[in-house]
């Protein structure tokens, strides 16, 4: 008998929807990138409201601005552009050049709503968080079951 999804399809039940791939393209988050940028003004305005010398002061401000210039930069230019997590638990990420490597979780953090990743493969490594800005809702709750059971 065959159903109206038609023939070989599964019901759509939970234990079916936990068992598909998981295929996140990744996009900075504005939520994360607004808060590290305040974090980045107090910094840098931290120095100048010391009791150093002036000439203390200023380079300390500049030096603090800067550096959380380029990181901030590079957050935002993460070396994935996509990752997929297949159903038998493989990584695969996709870097900005396209190229599709296979890779391994080095550590996961679920805090509340959002999702950090570290990821590993040969040559290199990224993070990549995860948030509900910047992700589908479903793929984020699909993720967050995976790493929940995974650790389990």
């Amino acid at each position: 008998m065959t159903s109206e999804r038609g023939i070989g399809s599964e019901p759509a039940d939970a234990g079916s929807q936990a068992a598909r791939g998981i295929h996140v393209v990744v996009h900075p988050s504005k939520t994360l990138t607004i808060l590290v940028a305040s974090v980045l003004v107090l910094a840098t305005v931290a120095p100048l409201l010391t009791s150093l010398p002036w000439a203390t002061r200023y380079p300390l401000a500049v030096v603090a601005g800067c550096h959380g210039l380029l990181r901030l930069r590079a957050f935002r230019r993460s070396p994935v552009a996509a990752f997929r997590l297949s159903s038998a638990a493989f990584w695969t990420v996709t870097q900005r050049n396209g190229r599709d490597i296979r890779a391994e979780l080095a550590g996961s953090r679920v805090f509340g709503p959002a999702v950090f990743l570290h990821l590993r493969w040969r040559g290199g490594a990224g993070q990549v968080a995860l948030l509900p800005d910047n992700t589908p809702a479903d793929e984020l709750r699909l993720l967050r079951a995976r790493l929940r059971t995974r650790t389990a």
